[in-house]
């Protein structure tokens, strides 16, 4: 395994500056040794979680050339589109098309973080979730329609809402799946917490153990995708929980 590797995650600038992977960067892997380089390439966006402005924002001509810059100018030898909603808003086939499109023109293995979804679930064995999706209703539509293409059912639902990825990034996720879970004591399923605004990584613990089940988020599953397609050998559990091992 070298020790210069380098992960390339596409992330749209939708405004906040703390963003819970700028963290991630190579001062943050370097202090933690258990994550390879990180190097975040910025796709302009107004962060509005509309379907027309997720279709454009999601792209290939539009994600490419930051995903190249990636490659070539940082040496991102993988690369993950961190954008839940700009991956799954054309269904299953668009996202694979999506990833399949940026492989191509990067030269790299790229994933993005709603095929990371379907891909954690596979490998916990999980077909059934639940979800509290921070988007509005007809993009969390989308979402159930895009995961039951994928063969995983949602069972109990709550839309927050949240008209753009700054509204997502301000919601206080703790206390909504403190809520969320005992409002829905008796489910056992995954809960699924989308969107890449949302930092969870530093809240994984406590949002599990207050869940009492496993709780899959937006940042969590894309970071576990991307070390996985850097063959990285030292999946930290602090970051991924459950998926540490999976």
């Amino acid at each position: 395994m070298s020790l210069d590797q380098c992960l390339g995650i596409l992330l749209p600038e939708d405004g906040p500056t703390d963003y819970e992977w700028y963290a991630l960067g190579p001062a943050g892997a370097s202090a933690g040794g258990d994550l390879p380089g990180i190097e975040v390439g910025k796709i302009p966006s107004d962060g509005h979680h509309e379907p027309a402005a997720l279709t454009a924002l999601g792209a290939v001509d539009r994600l490419a050339p930051v995903g190249e810059a990636l490659v070539h100018q940082a040496g991102a030898q993988a690369v993950v589109w961190a954008c839940t909603s700009g991956s799954f808003i054309g269904g299953l086939a668009g996202a694979r098309a999506q990833a399949e499109g940026l492989e191509t023109a990067l030269g790299v293995p790229v994933t993005s973080t709603a095929l990371a979804f379907l891909e954690a679930l596979s490998a916990l064995g999980h077909r059934r979730v639940d979800l509290l999706s921070p988007y509005p209703q007809e993009v969390t539509r989308r979402l159930v329609h895009f995961l039951g293409e994928g063969g995983v059912a949602v069972g109990h639902l709550e839309v927050l809402d949240c008209p753009y990825a700054a509204d997502s990034h301000r919601v206080d996720i703790a206390e909504a799946v403190r809520t969320f879970c005992r409002e829905h004591r008796d489910s056992e399923v995954p809960l699924l917490v989308p969107d890449t605004a949302v930092n969870t990584l530093q809240w994984l613990d406590t949002l599990n153990r207050q869940a009492g089940r496993v709780v899959l988020t937006a940042n969590q599953v894309s970071l576990w995708a991307g070390l996985k397609r850097l063959r990285w050998s030292r999946m930290p559990p602090r970051y991924l929980n459950c998926l540490a091992s999976a």
